[in-house]
């Protein structure tokens, strides 16, 4: 009951979250996408983070582009037991405002979000993975994701 009470109410154990490679994508943002994205480099010096950012991608985002869309991006340390509101950071969010344009109604396009600082903020900047959760806001029953992934750019 405890479990069934906890879930209810947005929290939800870390462990049972699928990793990037296994969400199946594309796929619909018709509801909350949730998957552990792996990092391809941890434990970074003070100069690395100076000299590259890590980027959190989230492409392949497939939208018609004369409808008003939002979603909101929130990260987790892996390490977190539970998913909570207040072990969460704020990542971003995607918005496409409507383009009333006759060349085609679907639009494919990419998020890009700096996360270094916010994994240092997080204390997960030793993880080998983050949770990211994709949160529909408005307009998002038509919108596929093509996948989630984190890179590096000077």
């Amino acid at each position: 009951m405890a479990d069934k009470l906890k879930l209810k109410h947005g929290v939800k154990n870390s462990a049972e979250i699928p990793s990037a490679s296994s969400v199946v994508f594309p796929r619909k943002l018709d509801s909350r996408v949730r998957v552990d994205v792996p990092r391809l480099k941890k434990s970074r010096s003070r100069k690395d983070k100076e000299d590259e950012e890590e980027i959190l991608v989230i492409k392949g985002i497939e939208l018609d582009r004369n409808k008003f869309v939002k979603f909101d991006v929130f990260i987790n340390d892996e390490d977190d037991p539970v998913s909570r509101p207040d072990n969460t950071e704020f990542a971003g969010s995607f918005v496409n405002v409507p383009q009333k344009q006759s060349d085609g109604k679907r639009k494919n396009t990419v998020l890009r979000i700096a996360i270094t600082e916010l994994l240092e903020d997080l204390d997960a900047d030793d993880d080998d993975s983050v949770i990211v959760t994709l949160v529909p806001r408005a307009g998002t029953d038509d919108v596929t994701i093509g996948g989630i992934e984190i890179q590096f750019a000077s």
